[in-house]
Formats: C-alpha cells, sequence, structure tokens
C-alpha cells in the first residue's frame, strides 16, 4: 500500500546527504566546491536539479558536484520503494542555493510530487571554509596538483614503511 507521507523526510534527507562529511573529494567538501566556484564565477545562485542531474548557471557543472548528485539517485529509489510508490511519483526534484560574501551558502530543497504537492526541508545553511581554485584553472595549478596527489601518495607509502619496519624489528625484551 502506498504511503506518500513517508516522502515527507525525503527533502531533509538529500541536503544533508550532499552536505555531509562523507562527501569529501580531494580538497573539500561539496560546500567548498559550490562556493568556491560561484565566487571565481561571481554568481550569487545556484540552482541544482537531482532528477535530470543538470546545474544552472552551466559554468558549475564540475565533476565532483556531478558525481555526488548521481550518489542522491539512490536515496530517491529507497525513499519510494520504502513508500510503496513508482519513480514517476516524484516530478522533480531540486536544491536551490544562494552564496552569500562572507563564504556561507543557504540550500533550500524542494520536491514536487506527482499530486502538485510540494514536500520542502528547512533552509541548510553551512559555511565553507577552505578555499581553493575550482573553475578557471591554469596549466601551473593542474601541474601542482598532481605534484600534491603525488606527493601525499609518496610521503603515505615511506611512512607506513617506516611504520611497519618499527613494528616489525623491535627487539624483544627477555624475562
Amino acid at each position: 500500500m502506498a504511503k506518500p507521507r513517508l516522502i515527507n523526510g525525503l527533502p531533509h534527507d538529500l541536503v544533508q546527504s550532499f552536505f555531509s562529511t562523507l562527501r569529501y573529494w580531494e580538497k573539500g567538501y561539496m560546500s567548498d566546491w559550490i562556493v568556491n566556484a560561484a565566487q571565481e564565477l561571481k554568481i550569487n545562485k545556484i540552482r541544482i536539479d537531482i532528477i535530470n542531474k543538470t546545474i544552472d548557471p552551466k559554468d558549475i557543472e564540475i565533476k565532483p558536484i556531478i558525481f555526488n548528485i548521481n550518489e542522491l539517485d539512490k536515496i530517491i529509489d529507497k525513499a519510494i520503494t520504502n513508500a510503496g510508490l513508482t519513480r514517476n511519483f516524484i516530478k522533480q526534484a531540486y536544491f536551490d542555493i544562494d552564496i552569500f560574501n562572507d563564504r556561507y551558502l543557504k540550500c533550500q530543497t524542494i520536491i514536487i510530487a506527482e499530486n502538485e504537492k510540494k514536500y520542502q526541508a528547512k533552509d541548510y545553511i553551512e559555511k565553507s571554509f577552505e578555499i581553493f581554485k575550482v573553475v578557471k584553472l591554469t596549466e601551473f595549478d593542474r601541474f601542482r596538483n598532481w605534484i600534491e596527489k603525488k606527493y601525499f601518495r609518496i610521503r603515505f607509502i615511506f611512512l607506513t614503511s617506516v611504520i611497519n619496519r618499527k613494528f616489525k624489528y623491535t627487539k624483544r625484551l627477555k624475562i
């Protein structure tokens, strides 16, 4: 039996998942990527369409955001099947994001069902802390990013081998 009221919490689930600490990508969280891209392009409003997987304006369509939008489909599918509904029940789902100069963002999540009912979560407000270039990368920036990735991998491999060696070859006390 279909229970559409079980969809009431879906907007909250989507926004919490999208901006959670589980969505870290290379240099920062989703709020960092969105705020940095918006400030580089001097944009203060973004609309992310979850169903169609599009971002308006198109300049902000970057790999970390697109990848994490695709992951939100799983949450929608799970909520719909738990409610006993079909995939056609949700007609629109989107984030309306406002970016402020002090690196805060406000996200309003809206889902519109086939019966024209609007499901909405409270406004989600988050501050971005990491500052990095996102959109207008030069060849030097790309090279520096590549070097940083390699440096951390090499450092990790070296440190793990040193730590393992210390534990592996320690002398035991004889009693």
